[in-house]
């Protein structure tokens, strides 16, 4: 039985090591093909990569949009393009395009910055988070212009200027233009 066994064993390490070509093997002379000598070219595609790019600078600048409440101009910034969700942190092309929408602000003048997010609950809360990211746009602010004087307040989901619902249906749209930092001053 231990014969037979190791014969079964030598039969099967035999086909395994020659191949299907072995067992194909009936006395008919037919070579392999030959290999294809070029499989393919690899040429990188980075034009993806660089749309890409180009419509993450494209948000940069259309993060905002500007309104007059009587002598009041208010700049509007979305949250959503400042910050991941979540997230009290400004990215350094934010920064800069947030100074840049201040420097026609009048020399010293009060500036309010106002948090605002959607009901969606927060795991810090609502009023947290709206205050840390005006806080983070305050910042950006101040690094830009230092002689404005700045106020900031976050007020979480209690000034919606969309319904975050259309009764009972969720209202994803309002809910964005909920989540918002402003910047008000006079001029």
């Amino acid at each position: 039985m231990k014969k037979r066994h190791l014969v079964s064993l030598t039969a099967a390490a035999f086909v395994f090591a020659a191949g299907p070509a072995a067992l194909a093997d009936n006395g008919d002379e037919t070579p392999a093909p030959e290999p294809p000598s070029t499989i393919g070219t690899y040429e990188p595609n980075i034009f993806p990569l660089e749309q890409n790019i180009y419509q993450l600078e494209q948000n940069i600048e259309d993060l905002n949009t500007d309104t007059q409440e009587g002598n009041t101009k208010v700049v509007t910034l979305n949250s959503d393009i400042l910050f991941d969700y979540g997230s009290n942190k400004l990215s350094d092309p934010a920064k800069k395009r947030i100074g840049e929408l201040v420097k026609d602000v009048p020399q010293g003048a009060t500036v309010k910055v106002d948090g605002h997010t959607d009901n969606i609950p927060y795991r810090r809360g609502n009023d947290v988070l709206s205050k840390e990211r005006a806080q983070a746009v305050a910042d950006a602010i101040s690094a830009a212009r230092p002689d404005l004087k700045l106020e900031v307040a976050g007020h979480g989901d209690t000034k919606p200027v969309e319904p975050n619902k259309n009764g009972d249906e969720d209202n994803p749209e309002g809910r964005a233009k909920n989540r918002r930092v402003e910047i008000r001053y006079d001029g």
